[in-house]
């Protein structure tokens, strides 16, 4: 009850107008997580949650969005500015790309975007002057298929990506092809010699090719009421990912490919995925302290290989909440996951 009466006292003192100007949204959750191996033997819980607070003036907007993922203090992760003049739309501030199987949503540095429409073609050019980086985007729709394509220019690296997807005869698909002529994170070969003590192999030399490839390709198409789909993607220096095959944030993934099915059974969404990856190996001493496998760096082991089933049940309740179970077995660790989310 104070609560109410402190609340209408705030919005008893400010203007209709203000109000209207002035958006608050954001979101909850909660997991419970267990992972069954000899070192992990009591269930974890976290939180992460996310507010998110838009300020609009005419066709402008400022958007500020912090997140408390159990620190108990929020941290900004997205602060920028929206606004158009003739004919242009601006973005500048701060905020995190996107996750894909190709990339681990990660926060871009001080950033400003200028794009606009050319005869139904998009276009955009983005910089990052802290960084030395420069980027071009071109997009167009060409009979049903949306074609995108990305040049970054930055101080060592000249980035290029190009991206399709469509629709044809009820089956969606999507390709992606990014090349860097980065050497940086780059896989090396093992040296004949070994680390300290005898155990693990040293990185020696690169492994025949001076530039990085990843590449992802998505099939997806309905069948008897259930979404079945294909997914397969590859790095040739490693990549960090949160997509179809979970979450690698050490930039490790090499390879992963799958299939998964989801449909609806007595209210509940049910996905299925079965899926394999190649992960490269952790370094176990970083020679040069750069962070990077490379040259002279000590690892743990080759390239390893796992697959893995993983069912998902997630389920609306009648509390407002949502409610997902996660179970993952196969030759990893087996896990248990469970998950409360809502939105306001």
């Amino acid at each position: 009850m104070k609560k109410q009466i402190i609340a209408a006292a705030v919005a008893a003192s400010v203007s209709a107008v203000a109000l209207a100007d002035v958006s608050i949204s954001g979101a909850a959750q909660v997991n419970i997580n267990k992972v069954d191996s000899n070192t992990t033997l009591q269930p974890t819980v976290t939180h992460d949650v996310d507010v998110k607070i838009v300020g609009k003036s005419g066709d402008t907007t400022f958007t500020v969005d912090m997140e408390d993922t159990g620190a108990s203090a929020f941290a900004v992760k997205n602060a920028y500015m929206n606004t158009a003049f003739g004919g242009m739309n601006l973005k500048a501030g701060t905020w995190f790309n996107g996750d894909s199987n190709l990339n681990n949503a990660t926060q871009q540095g001080a950033r400003a975007e200028l794009s606009t429409s050319v005869g139904g073609a998009s276009v955009k050019f983005a910089a990052e002057p802290s960084n030395k980086l420069y980027e071009m985007h071109l997009g167009a729709d060409l009979a049903g298929v949306k074609v995108n394509y990305e040049q970054e220019n930055a101080l060592n690296d000249n980035h290029k990506i190009l991206s399709v997807g469509g629709s044809l005869a009820g089956v969606d698909f999507s390709f992606t092809d990014s090349r860097s002529d980065s050497t940086a994170g780059q896989r090396l070969t093992t040296a004949g010699t070994v680390g300290a003590g005898g155990a693990n192999p040293v990185l020696a030399t690169i492994s025949g090719f001076d530039k990085n490839k990843e590449q992802n390709m998505a099939i997806s198409t309905n069948v008897a009421g259930m979404k079945v789909e294909y997914q397969k993607m590859k790095s040739d220096a490693g990549t960090s990912s949160d997509g179809f095959f979970g979450t690698f944030a050490n930039a490790n993934l090499l390879e992963a490919d799958g299939f998964g099915i989801t449909t609806s059974l007595a209210g509940n969404t049910v996905q299925i995925r079965n899926y394999k990856t190649l992960t490269e190996a952790a370094i176990t001493n970083d020679v040069d302290a750069d962070g990077v496998a490379d040259t002279g760096d000590v690892v743990g082991a080759v390239p390893t290989a796992v697959r893995d089933t993983k069912i998902i049940v997630t389920r609306p309740l009648a509390s407002g909440a949502t409610a997902e179970f996660t179970y993952v077995t196969g030759d990893s660790n087996t896990s248990m996951d469970l998950e409360f989310r809502m939105k306001f």
